[in-house]
């Protein structure tokens, strides 16, 4: 890097990451950043495109840190919320900890990738959603049963906050967690998401979005954005509940990592659940006559299982659709 500055506009507490060599991925985040040298803990490594954690799979991490420390060439890579940045680094410490590998690093130089894919494709819509500031400690506990486990893409559990249940096989496993078949389980979310329509309809008061207005945000299936007015009077009608949520909401930072439900506006209504990870904070001015001003989040999807992730791409197509049908039928008016 060139410079402080630039550094500190790259890399964060918290920050997400993954480290590549020739031979080998693997998954950690950064704990401490002091001028151009890295603290990082790896948690986890890739293999056949899957993320193995070390201390859920009695890997060799001591095998591990060897490959890392014998690589002729480093990377680390951080995915942002539309580009990825590629950084050439050189380790400088590396051992075995709790968490699973420490290491430090100097960044001697990076590369910009745009993203590409259908999980990138954006749509701007209003959906309803809700989240909570967890600690990295919790992420690390919780991410697997977010990855793991789709949000049953309906909303009798989503929306009404009540534990959905668990489907027990019949054929005698010993684990009794073991799922009954997937087709079984998905007629089962299918009828699940048509109840969800009718209870939303007949006690809209008892969804936990009750008192949760909607908002206008850019989201894919890779993340979400939105942005918050610092005006803490924009509604007279506010609650002093809400006037405290709004003060929490523009206090989010960069590396901050969400709890988020969210809300979409199909039919039938679906609520997905994420983990994901603040990336961006900027603040811009609402007009030139006022003080007041507008805090855009950006944040990119850290744990989300492939289903619901699916779920949002069909969502941002169908409304593509639907915009551009709009646009046509306003043009030949």
């Amino acid at each position: 890097m060139n410079s402080a500055e630039d550094y500190d506009n790259f890399f964060y507490e918290n920050q997400e990451i993954v480290l590549e060599t020739p031979k080998k991925k693997f998954k950690g985040y950064i704990t401490k950043t002091d001028k151009n040298l890295l603290s990082i803990v790896l948690y986890a490594c890739f293999e056949d495109k899957k993320v193995v954690e070390f201390e859920l799979n009695d890997c060799d991490t001591e095998k591990y840190i060897e490959l890392i420390k014998k690589a002729a060439d480093i990377n680390i890579i951080s995915y942002g919320f539309s580009k990825t940045y590629k950084y050439k680094i050189a380790a400088e410490k590396i051992i075995r900890n709790t968490g699973g590998i420490f290491l430090q690093a100097n960044v001697s130089g990076r590369h910009i990738e745009e993203r590409e894919g259908r999980e990138f494709v954006r749509v701007i819509a209003v959906i309803q959603f809700i989240y909570q500031r967890i600690s990295m400690d919790e992420f690390l506990e919780t991410k697997e049963s977010y990855i793991s486990r789709p949000s049953f893409t309906t909303s009798v559990y989503g929306i009404y906050g009540v534990a959905s249940p668990k489907v027990y096989g019949t054929h005698g496993e010993k684990d009794e967690d073991t799922p009954i078949n997937p087709k079984l389980e998905n007629l089962l979310i299918a009828i699940n998401s048509k109840l969800d329509v009718i209870l939303s309809i007949l006690n809209p008061e008892a969804s936990i979005f009750s008192d949760v207005k909607e908002k206008r945000v850019s989201i894919s299936g890779s993340g979400i954005m939105w942005t918050e007015e610092t005006e803490e009077e924009t509604d007279k009608n506010n609650t002093a509940q809400n006037k405290e949520k709004n003060k929490e909401d523009l206090k989010l930072k960069r590396g901050d990592i969400l709890k988020i439900t969210m809300l979409f506006p199909s039919i039938p209504q679906f609520v997905v659940k994420a983990l994901a990870q603040v990336v961006n904070v900027s603040e811009y001015p609402l007009d030139e006559s006022s003080n007041k001003a507008k805090i855009s989040f950006a944040c990119k999807f850290t744990a989300i299982n492939e289903s619901d992730r699916d779920e949002i791409i069909k969502f941002t197509f169908e409304q593509q659709r639907r915009q551009i049908a709009k646009q046509n039928t306003t043009e030949h008016l």
